[in-house]
């Protein structure tokens, strides 16, 4: 079952452990001086970090930046992990 929300892609999967549901996209990117991408250097491990996007010229998410230590240049990845570092901080 998928469910679409504005800029966000998740899609609830069943959890026979605990008989609910899991999210089966999260963010990978790692908030820092210079974000970078957790998820890895190639697009099958990149894609499932719900704002990825295949580039067009290479197999890897669009917003990963292999010359800048992996960067994640996706500015809502960025901003979603900066105000979870903010809310848990509170």
């Amino acid at each position: 079952m998928e469910k679409a929300v504005k800029n966000k892609k998740i899609t609830l999967l069943p959890n026979n452990e605990t008989r609910g549901a899991k999210l089966a996209c999260l963010n990978f990117c790692v908030s820092g001086l210079m974000s970078r991408c957790s998820a890895g250097t190639v697009w099958e491990e990149q894609k499932k970090c719900k704002f990825a996007n295949k580039s067009t010229v290479s197999n890897r998410c669009m917003y990963y930046i292999e010359a800048i230590d992996g960067h994640c240049d996706c500015v809502e990845a960025q901003w979603e992990m900066k105000m979870e570092m903010k809310e848990n901080s509170q």
